[in-house]
């Protein structure tokens, strides 16, 4: 069990991460500025993760994005009517539909990976190689840390 002194101490150290993580959320959400048209960053968000997973049903996708079905399957609508979504319906059953993102999404989602890029290489360029290779060290453990934080909540559910 955590003591409440120790508590404290993560919390005191969590301030200063939440501050320095600001630029990198705010550089991260630079790319969604430029694209035209814009996606709302609910609808990006959907994109993103069933470009990262890949095809899969309203069920699955609204677990992954932690929201309920019909709350998913309006976002789901407006993608598909924007084209960047489709939804094929099973042969064996119409019951099954299998959501996945379109051609033009998939440009889409290269797109804001590509912008993403250039900006955070220019941002790295400024940095020192030591600096550099101790932040991604930094992220990699952060990351670590965060899935085992979710995959522990997960498994609470």
């Amino acid at each position: 069990m955590v003591s409440r002194a120790q508590l404290r101490r993560d919390a005191a150290l969590a301030a200063p991460v939440l501050a320095h993580a600001q630029a990198l959320v705010l550089l991260w959400d630079r790319a969604e500025d430029w694209a035209v048209p814009r996606i709302p960053p609910s609808q990006l968000r959907v994109l993103t993760t069933l470009g990262r997973n890949g095809p899969m049903n309203l069920t699955a996708l609204a677990r992954e994005l932690g929201a309920i079905p019909s709350s998913a399957s309006r976002l789901c609508d407006r993608l598909e009517a924007a084209g960047l979504m489709t939804r094929e319906v099973s042969a064996d059953s119409r019951r099954e539909v299998t959501l996945g993102v379109s051609r033009e999404g998939k440009r889409r989602i290269e797109g804001f990976d590509s912008a993403r890029q250039e900006d955070f290489a220019q941002v790295l360029e400024l940095m020192t190689p030591t600096a550099r290779a101790r932040l991604v060290v930094a992220l990699r453990d952060f990351s670590e840390a965060s899935a085992r934080l979710l995959d522990s909540e997960a498994l609470e559910a």
